[in-house]
């Protein structure tokens, strides 16, 4: 019964432009949203592009906040936005030294402050007695009161302060880290006659003792003390090159005093000689004389 119907349908024929359409219809059918997801994917590549190529670059590479710790080494942190350590910056060749060590570049500044703190060296400091002081600086307050927040958790019983994103540069000018040169305006706030290098070759913690003793609430007298140690280490290198120049002058002034004294002694070593001399002269005419006697004598 199915072959008359077979038969029936054998004659019907498609036109090839039906076949055509039914072609693309079907191929339309098959893969509908893959030109969406080509789409995507290009305008996502673009705007990736436009990111690093404009303000991604920009915004990774631009300081907008800066760490300082101080534990017996002083390095300063300097972040951008997205928190990652740029630059690495040590108060001496070896706090640069350890900083290099630590590999701190592009970390977060909560991994770098975690390894500065649990390195040898700040450890033994600590354990020593040196004060731990943590010192942040930002362009944005409210990031600033968050840096200064994580810093704390980190800092324990060391002190953690917050400072204008002014002072960074201000800092880097006058050679210090952030942290000295708060103490460095709170001393002259004191006393305007004390130097950045006066305050360079101090630590956190004679720093901490000096403005203590100008501020007049120390309660020890080893305070004083501190702020004169400051300020004799600052100008050790000065006064030991003028030392220099007075052990010249002292060894003139030896030599001359040697000199003379010399020259007294040839003096008395020649007088000497002459008293020896005349008294081996008159020794002599004491000789003759009594011989001339003697001959006398003889002849009465």
């Amino acid at each position: 019964m199915n072959r008359p119907i077979h038969d029936a349908f054998q004659a019907v024929q498609a036109s090839p432009e039906l076949k055509e359409r039914t072609r693309a219809y079907l191929h339309a059918r098959r893969a509908p949203h893959r030109p969406r997801y080509r789409a995507m994917a290009a305008a996502a590549a673009c705007l990736l592009v436009v990111f690093l190529g404009t303000g991604g670059v920009l915004a990774w590479f631009t300081p907008v906040s800066a760490v300082s710790v101080e534990a017996g080494t002083s390095l300063e942190l300097s972040l951008n936005r997205f928190d990652r350590v740029l630059q690495v910056q040590g108060d001496s060749a070896q706090d640069q030294e350890l900083a290099d060590r630590l590999e701190l570049l592009y970390r977060t500044y909560t991994d770098a402050l975690e390894a500065i703190l649990a390195s040898q060296e700040v450890t033994q400091a600590l354990d020593s007695g040196a004060e731990l002081s943590v010192t942040v600086a930002g362009q944005n307050e409210q990031h600033c009161e968050d840096l200064l927040e994580d810093t704390q958790s980190y800092a324990g019983h060391g002190s953690c302060s917050s400072a204008d994103w002014s002072q960074v540069t201000a800092a880097q000018q006058e050679g210090l880290s952030l942290s000295k040169y708060q103490m460095l305006l709170q001393l002259q706030a004191l006393d305007p006659s004390i130097t950045a290098e006066q305050v360079q070759a101090c630590s956190m913690h004679d720093l901490r003792h000096w403005l203590a003793d100008l501020s007049g609430t120390g309660q020890t007298a080893s305070s004083s003390s501190n702020g004169d140690s400051c300020k004799d280490d600052s100008q050790e290198h000065e006064s030991g090159h003028d030392s220099s120049g007075n052990g010249g002058s002292n060894y003139n002034s030896n030599h001359s005093s040697g000199s003379t004294t010399q020259s007294a002694h040839d003096s008395d070593h020649g007088n000497g000689s002459a008293a020896g001399q005349s008294n081996n002269a008159g020794q002599s005419g004491t000789s003759e004389h009594h011989g001339g006697n003697g001959g006398h004598r003889g002849d009465d």
